[in-house]
C-alpha cells in the first residue's frame, strides 16, 4: 500500500500537536486496508483526539471560572461532559471492530 501522510490546517488552533493520516493506495496493485482495520484505526484516533479537546475544555473551564466568567466555564464542562458521551460510543464502535 502507498500510504502518504500529510498536514493541513482545519481552521482552529489546539494547546497540543497532532497530525492527521490519510491512506490511500495509488493503483500500486496492492489491496486497500479493509474497512473495518480502518475504522479500527480511526475511532482509536478519534478516542485520542477527543480525549485531548476534552482535557482542553477542562482547563478552559478553570480559567475561566477564575476570570470570573462562571456561565462560560460551565458551558466549556458541559462540551468536555459531552466528550466524555462521545468517547463512550467510540469505545463501543471500537469494541466491535476487533471483534471483526
Amino acid at each position: 500500500m502507498n500510504d502518504h501522510n500529510h498536514h493541513h490546517d482545519h481552521g482552529h488552533e489546539h494547546g497540543h500537536g497532532h497530525e492527521h493520516h490519510h491512506h490511500s493506495s495509488h493503483d500500486d496493485g496492492q489491496a486497500e486496508m479493509p474497512m473495518a482495520e480502518k475504522l479500527e484505526k480511526m475511532v482509536s484516533h478519534w478516542l485520542r483526539h477527543n480525549a485531548d479537546h476534552s482535557e482542553t475544555y477542562r482547563q478552559w473551564a478553570g480559567r475561566a471560572r477564575q476570570a470570573g466568567l462562571f456561565e462560560v466555564a460551565d458551558i466549556l464542562e458541559s462540551v468536555a461532559k459531552e466528550s466524555q458521551s462521545i468517547n463512550s460510543d467510540l469505545e463501543k464502535a471500537g469494541k466491535i471492530l476487533e471483534k471483526k
